[in-house]
């Protein structure tokens, strides 16, 4: 994974803030993100589209929603990163 794309992508403060909710809550669904985070859902929507198509983030379908997760290998290739973002 290109680590310019990645900082690229977490240069946005809607995406950084995305993925540091994903970071504390493990796995959201859009509706929770909107919440969170006070964005629309198609604003919501386009960003976590942005982390799929870089292979960064997860989902999994539970009954009528979709929940979405950092994948590990992202997590486990980046822990210095990850570090950083957290402290």
């Amino acid at each position: 994974m290109d680590k310019f794309m990645v900082v690229k992508l977490l240069s946005d403060q809607n995406r950084f803030n995305i993925f540091m909710k994903l970071l504390e809550y493990d796995e959201l669904c859009v509706c929770e993100i909107e919440d969170l985070l006070g964005i629309k859902q198609a604003n919501t929507s386009k960003h976590l589209k942005k982390f799929k198509d870089l292979d960064i983030i997860k989902s999994r379908r539970m009954k009528n929603m979709v929940k979405y997760s950092i994948k590990e290998e992202f997590l486990n290739d980046n822990e210095a990163l990850i570090k950083y973002l957290i402290m």
